[in-house]
């Protein structure tokens, strides 16, 4: 499969929150791939050369989500993490296991594209 630098992997429990961020990507030209739970995210990675970033939402994952960020530092893959609230420990796990960085939900809509842009260079 040819790589794009416009596909992005979308990991969030929740789908609605998954299709919220799918549609307004999608407006913004990207080509998005969506997971809900860790098998989704596993066949995505299995995929990862059509991979150019991610975003993963862990609002409702347990500590195995580390393991997934770890397959896509290995990949080079860059990744944001979102989380639910400001939290140092996660800040530090996030960072430790490759993130190029944390954003706090509500995310803000003109500086997530900023975000996105800055990392897929």
């Amino acid at each position: 499969m040819e790589p794009s630098s416009r596909t992005l992997l979308l990991v969030s429990y929740l789908p609605r929150t998954l299709q919220l961020l799918a549609d307004f990507l999608t407006k913004e030209g990207y080509t998005t791939l969506t997971a809900t739970n860790y098998g989704e995210f596993d066949q995505a990675l299995n995929q990862q050369q059509a991979i150019a970033g991610s975003l993963i939402d862990i609002a409702g994952f347990d500590g195995q989500i580390w393991t997934r960020c770890e397959r896509l530092r290995t990949a080079k893959i860059p990744f944001l993490i979102f989380s639910p609230r400001q939290s140092t420990a996660i800040q530090q796990a996030s960072l430790s296991h490759g993130a190029r960085g944390v954003m706090v939900k509500p995310l803000v809509v003109k500086e997530l594209t900023t975000v996105i842009q800055s990392i897929l260079q």
